[in-house]
């Protein structure tokens, strides 16, 4: 009976091990094509809408917001040709290589190759006729980002205490937004997530206390320097913005009630507030913390990702 109780657990245990792994979200940014042959104007939109796509019905979030580890392609032309009409048509015969890598370490982790063949009536039609071959459910594709979601897993494994440790030392300078990418940078399926979702909530509510706190500081010199149904509007507009786990929420509703005893205004500051604080579970508020750090990580896009390291 003691063996089996044993054997239950584990098999327990690796099905909600086996379960979090593939419930495990992993971010890929979608770069444009920097390498390889030169492509039309407004072609790369296209192709990282199609990549990004293709990626995503693998299991992997692909978009263009800020991160670290990226896919991306380049082309490498068999032929192009001209094809006599009429309607005159252009075809080609491409080589296209999509990378899946770290963009600091100019590291590329995974590589493959997808020969692709389109016609239309303008090369860069042409171009996209053949880009629409690549998809999802592509068993190389598949392949490729599985080894690349495989790679990223093991950085953050390795090297989520490093990320933790920049998170402290941001959110104790007050600098919120960026210790919130770095808190939430940490994927549901690593070693330190645990700690790492803990930290974020907790950073998460000194956010909500410093932003909230300015946004009260605003209502009220909006309020002071217009004590009319004009200033009350434009201190509601601050004061519907205040977290009601902020711990300046009691003020702002104080102020609220200053101001409804002075003009008269439709509004509902409390009720909204309340109804905003029961719809916020701890998930959400982990993807509200999550979404303040991938702001701050987008102001720090580089312009250009010198990708000369894609070989």
């Amino acid at each position: 009976m003691k063996r089996t109780i044993i054997y239950m657990a584990c098999a327990f245990f690796l099905c909600v091990t086996a379960s979090k792994a593939q419930n495990c979200e992993i971010h890929l940014t979608t770069l444009p094509i920097e390498q390889g042959e030169e492509v039309p104007d407004n072609f790369n939109d296209f192709f990282i809408t199609r990549l990004g796509n293709a990626v995503s019905a693998t299991g992997v979030v692909a978009d263009p917001n800020y991160d670290r580890f990226f896919v991306t392609g380049k082309f490498n032309h068999i032929y192009k040709e001209t094809l006599a009409g009429p309607p005159m048509q252009y075809a080609v015969h491409t080589l296209l290589t999509v990378y899946v890598g770290d963009v600091l370490n100019r590291q590329v982790f995974a590589n493959t190759t997808f020969e692709l063949r389109g016609v239309g009536m303008s090369e860069e039609r042409a171009l996209l006729n053949a880009l629409n071959q690549l998809n999802g459910g592509n068993a190389k594709l598949q392949s490729l980002i599985a080894q690349g979601k495989k790679k990223v897993l093991e950085f953050y494994n390795k090297n989520y205490t490093q990320y933790l440790q920049r998170a402290r030392r941001a959110a104790s300078l007050k600098h919120y937004e960026e210790a919130l990418y770095y808190a939430s940078s940490v994927p549901e399926c690593c070693n330190g997530y645990d700690e790492a979702s803990e930290l974020t909530l907790k950073v998460y509510k000194q956010y909500l206390n410093y932003s909230s706190e300015k946004l009260l500081q605003k209502a009220q010199a909006a309020w002071g320097a217009n004590p009319t149904e004009r200033g009350a509007r434009e201190a509601y507009a601050f004061l519907e913005q205040i977290d009601s786990d902020a711990s300046c929420y009691n003020k702002a509703v104080s102020l609220a009630n200053e101001i409804k005893k002075t003009v008269k205004v439709d509004y509902d500051f409390e009720h909204k507030q309340k109804y905003n604080d029961q719809i916020l579970l701890e998930k959400d508020r982990i993807g509200a913390a999550r979404a303040v750090g991938v702001a701050w990580g987008n102001g720090q896009k580089p312009q250009t990702t010198y990708l000369n390291f894609i070989r």
